[in-house]
């Protein structure tokens, strides 16, 4: 309330004490104020930090677990590129022992087969007989290849001439070409069973073949078998080509 006495105006004094209390009072709350807002966010700032730690210590954890299982599993990658390798290398071993025994069964029938055809010529004839002959060629000109039986149950040992001759012509002259320069000299073979003769043909320049004489002469018989040349011979086929 303000008293008025003419234009003197009066106002009420306030306790210089009062004021001194407000300020304290209020400094106080200040005070308090701010250290409870610090507490406050200490508390906060140690459960973030607490927080922190262990999330940390967890993610240290889960990295040692995780190297530990690369380590594990890198010693069994190795482990199994060995024993891969070593697979590998069995597979390849095995691979070539059984194309060894392969080639080995297959080189068994096929003599077995020679045998068993030797055999059963060797039954029908009567004497020394010519079971297989035939030319083929090869880098040089030409080889031949016989194959002479006796009967089995005869069981005694022989001996045998054998001639080849090449016959053919020059053109259209024929003629029996026969000798060192031709053929593989006569030659003259001891065997009880059977024999497999090998041995090649020279054919002079310019001589066309048309077929091969083939003569045993054993024991005082005479055998002969007469073969159709295979083919043209190298020199023709080189010449055409």
């Amino acid at each position: 309330m303000t008293n008025r006495i003419g234009d003197i105006v009066v106002k009420p004094r306030v306790s210089p004490i009062l004021r001194y209390g407000l300020a304290v009072g209020g400094a106080v709350v200040a005070v308090l104020a701010g250290a409870g807002l610090f507490w406050r966010g200490e508390s906060v700032a140690g459960f973030y930090a607490a927080k922190a730690r262990r999330q940390e210590s967890r993610a240290h954890r889960q990295i040692s677990h995780l190297r530990h299982e690369v380590g594990t599993l890198s010693d069994r990658l190795a482990m199994s590129k060995r024993l891969l390798q070593s697979a590998n290398a069995a597979y390849a071993a095995l691979g070539a022992a059984l194309k060894r025994s392969d080639q080995k069964t297959m080189q068994l029938r096929e003599r077995l087969g020679f045998y068993q055809t030797i055999l059963g010529a060797s039954k029908r004839a009567h004497g020394v007989s010519v079971e297989a002959f035939r030319v083929v060629p090869d880098s040089k000109g030409w080889r031949y290849h016989l194959v002479l039986v006796q009967q089995f149950a005869l069981n005694r040992w022989v001996y045998a001439t054998v001639h080849v001759t090449v016959q053919g012509g020059r053109g259209s002259h024929s003629s029996a070409a026969s000798g060192p320069g031709l053929v593989d000299i006569s030659r003259t073979v001891h065997f009880k069973y059977f024999d497999d003769l090998r041995g090649s043909l020279a054919l002079p320049g310019g001589f066309v073949p048309r077929q091969v004489v083939v003569q045993v002469d054993s024991g005082g018989h005479t055998l002969t078998r007469r073969y159709p040349w295979p083919g043209p011979s190298p020199s023709v086929s080189r010449t055409r080509g």
